[in-house]
């Protein structure tokens, strides 16, 4: 079966996309993933509850791209009322992705550096406005590990939403012999989540290096490496 025709954008890039064929290959996939997510037993840290479970406003959700598997689980259970929306890059990749994302429940926006970024900036504020929240990997799509880019920060600055910084901690998962060390907790484990809040135009008086670092910062503060990661990730994220 010939692919999807790419859909044409008005920033000079085009998104791709995947056949009939290919999108009913990954549904099988995606509903077993929903269920292996719905057996995690996920608990909020106490010392951070108050921030965890403030829903008033949309967010802006940043998470280390090693523990994304998990975040739209913790949106579903404990920000009732909001749906994620996350960015997939425009390329074939990223159209498996997307499939697999909104088949699992999560909103997508399509687009990178080199294909309707600004597009999918404006997108992206967009969702915020009809109030869902926006979910950004900072490190993403390929690293460094736990190497925060400016990029990620635009969404935040513009918009002046909040934002909460996301971490998850694991008693048992797999690690990814991939970039970032990528980790799939195992069925029925329990998940710690962690998170920091800050308040909507918190970037607004700061220069683009300094909200980098307080972002960088702040999500190393809570974030703890349970388990080991396998050689690959460990070197590239030290080169």
């Amino acid at each position: 079966m010939a692919d999807a025709p790419q859909r044409e954008t008005p920033a000079g890039g085009e998104v791709k996309g995947l056949s009939l064929g290919k999108r009913l290959l990954v549904f099988p996939i995606a509903c077993i993933f929903r269920l292996w997510l719905r057996s995690l037993r996920m608990r909020l840290s106490e010392e951070f509850r108050s921030e965890l479970e403030d829903v008033e406003h949309p967010t802006v959700v940043i998470v280390w791209h090693n523990r994304l598997s998990v975040a739209a689980e913790y949106v579903r259970r404990f920000r009732r009322g909001r749906r994620l929306c996350g960015l997939v890059s425009g390329s074939r990749d990223g159209a498996w992705l997307e499939t697999f994302f909104r088949a699992i429940g999560i909103l997508v926006t399509r687009g990178s550096r080199k294909r309707r970024g600004s597009q999918a900036i404006r997108e992206l504020i967009g969702q915020l406005k009809e109030g869902h929240d926006v979910g950004i990997t900072p490190d993403g799509s390929r690293g460094p590990c736990y190497e925060a880019k400016p990029g990620a920060l635009l969404v935040a600055k513009v918009s002046k939403a909040p934002v909460l910084l996301l971490s998850f901690e694991f008693s048992s998962a797999w690690r990814l012999n991939s970039w970032d060390g990528f980790y799939l907790p195992k069925p029925f484990s329990r998940v710690t989540v962690l998170g920091k809040r800050l308040e909507g135009g918190f970037f607004d008086d700061m220069e683009t290096e300094d909200a980098v670092a307080t972002v960088n910062s702040g999500l190393m503060n809570i974030t703890k490496d349970t388990v080991k990661a396998p050689p690959r990730a460990v070197r590239e994220k030290n080169d």
